[in-house]
C-alpha cells in the first residue's frame, strides 16, 4: 500500500459521522452500581466505516459496559466526540469545571462530528456524571498528529522524528494532565483508565513502519509517566496498553483494507479485553449465546435446555428455572394455574393466560403477551415475562441489543 493511500487513510480518520452518545440506565440509587463514563475521540464511540448517525455502534466501551454488568449493576454514559484532539478534550473538561456553556466549535474548531453540539450541550449533567462516576475510560491523542504524518515519516530523519515526537508528547502530556486534574477536582475517588495509541501503519510500509513504532512506543512511555505522576499523589490513574496488541495485527484488528484506520469488531473486542483485564483482572468472552437472546443472571447463564423465547418483543423464560436461578422460590396453585415467585420479602404472582400480574399485592396489567404454556425440549413449560418478574422482585434488568443479551442483577 503506497504513501498516498495512507495519507488518505489518516485523513479519513477525521471525516467521521458518528452516533449519538449512549446513556444506558440502571438503578442509579444502588450503592453497588458501577457508574461508567466514557470520554475521548472516535474510538470512545466505536466508529467504523459506513456508520451514520442512525447506526448503533458496538465498540470497546459498549463491551466494557457488558463486562461491568457481569460484575453487578452498572450504568454507562458516553461523551466521546469524533475527531477530538487532546486539546479539545482539555477545553471540554475545563468548561465542565467552570460551568461554562459551550458549543462543539468552542471546544475545537471544525469538529467533523455532527453530534458535537449535542454532546456538550449540558455541562451541569457532564459534571454530575463525573461526580457520580466510579469508572472513567479515555481514548485520546490520535487526532493530535495531523493527517500528513505518513507522508512526513517517509522523509523524516532521526533528528526530525525525535523533534516531532517531543512536540507531540509535550502537547499530549500537558493536555492529559489538565484533563485528569479537572476530573479529580470534581471526583477525587474515581478510577480513570487511559489507553495508549496504536499505530495504524502496517509492516509492508518498510520505511514508515519502524518510525511509527517509535512514535507508538514514545506515546506508551509518556502515558506511563503521566500515570505515575498521578499515582504518586494517590489518584487512581491506570495506563491501558492496547497498542502492543495491534503490532503485527494491523490488518486483523482494523479496517485498513478499506482505507480506514479505525478498529473493526475484532479490534474493539481486543481493546475491551485489555481494558477489562486492567479494570477487573479478567475478560469474560465465553458467555453462552442462545437464540433469540442470552439471559445472564448474576454474572452467569442459566444451565437449562429450555431456552428463552421472544414473544411480541418481550423476553419470556421458563418459570421455575429462571426464578430459582434468581435465588427465588416458586409456589404453584394448580386450581388457578397461578405461580407465586418470592424473593426477600417481595412477590410476583402470575396466572397462565392472564393479562394481569400481581406485584407485591398490587395488580398490574401486562401490555405484552401473558404467561402461557410453551412447548420446549419435548416438555410443556410455563413461560413468563422476564422483565416484569425480575423487576417486580427488585432485580435490575438491562438489555444490550448489540449482543442480544439481557443482564439481571440483584
Amino acid at each position: 500500500m503506497n504513501k498516498r493511500l495512507f495519507s488518505f487513510v489518516l485523513t479519513f480518520c477525521l471525516l467521521l459521522a458518528l452516533v449519538a452518545p449512549t446513556a444506558l440506565a440502571a438503578d442509579a440509587g444502588s450503592p453497588s452500581t458501577e457508574k461508567y463514563v466514557v470520554f475521548g475521540d472516535s474510538l470512545a464511540i466505536g466508529f467504523e466505516p459506513g456508520m451514520t448517525t442512525a447506526s448503533v455502534p458496538y465498540g470497546y466501551s459498549d463491551r466494557l459496559y457488558e463486562q461491568a454488568l457481569l460484575h453487578g449493576r452498572a450504568t454507562a454514559t458516553n461523551y466521546g466526540i469524533g475527531g477530538l484532539t487532546s486539546t479539545g478534550l482539555k477545553t471540554m473538561l475545563q468548561a465542565v469545571v467552570d460551568g461554562k456553556k459551550v458549543s462543539g466549535a468552542d471546544i475545537q474548531p471544525k469538529l467533523p462530528d455532527p453530534r458535537a453540539d449535542q454532546v456538550v450541550s449540558d455541562m451541569p449533567k457532564i459534571k454530575a456524571d463525573i461526580a457520580a462516576a466510579t469508572l472513567i475510560t479515555i481514548t485520546i491523542g490520535g487526532n493530535d498528529i495531523g493527517t500528513s504524518i505518513v507522508t512526513e515519516l517517509a522523509t523524516m530523519d532521526d533528528a526530525g522524528l525525535a523533534a516531532f515526537s517531543a512536540n507531540w508528547m509535550k502537547t499530549y502530556t500537558d493536555n492529559l494532565t489538565s484533563v485528569l486534574q479537572n476530573i479529580f477536582t470534581i471526583n477525587k475517588n474515581v478510577r480513570v483508565y487511559v489507553a495508549d495509541q496504536y499505530s495504524p501503519i502496517p509492516a509492508v510500509m518498510k520505511t514508515e513502519y519502524p518510525k511509527a513504532q517509535k512514535l507508538k512506543d514514545q506515546f506508551t512511555a509518556t502515558l506511563k509517566q503521566v500515570e505515575q505522576s498521578f499515582r504518586k499523589n494517590n489518584f487512581n490513574v491506570t495506563a491501558v496498553p492496547v497498542a502492543a496488541a495491534f503490532v503485527g495485527n494491523e490488518g486483523l484488528y482494523s479496517h485498513i483494507a478499506v482505507r480506514d484506520i479505525h478498529p473493526n469488531q475484532s479490534g474493539y473486542e481486543k481493546m475491551a479485553e485489555i481494558f477489562a483485564k486492567s479494570i477487573w483482572g479478567e475478560y469474560r468472552s465465553n458467555m453462552a449465546k442462545t437464540d433469540p437472546i442470552t439471559v445472564v443472571v448474576g454474572g452467569r447463564t442459566i444451565d437449562t435446555v429450555h431456552l428463552p423465547a421472544l414473544i411480541q418483543d418481550s423476553t419470556f423464560v421458563p418459570l421455575r428455572e429462571y426464578s430459582e436461578g434468581l435465588g427465588a422460590t416458586v409456589e404453584w396453585e394448580d386450581s388457578t394455574k397461578t405461580a407465586t415467585v418470592r424473593y426477600k420479602g417481595k412477590s410476583v404472582a402470575l396466572t397462565i393466560d392472564s393479562t394481569t400480574i400481581v406485584i407485591n399485592g398490587v395488580p398490574k396489567q401486562i401490555e405484552s403477551a401473558p404467561p402461557h404454556s410453551h412447548e420446549s425440549a419435548g416438555e410443556t413449560k410455563t413461560y413468563i415475562p422476564l422483565r416484569l418478574m425480575a423487576e417486580g422482585l427488585g432485580f435490575d434488568v438491562q438489555y444490550v441489543g448489540q449482543s442480544r443479551t439481557a443482564y439481571i442483577n440483584p
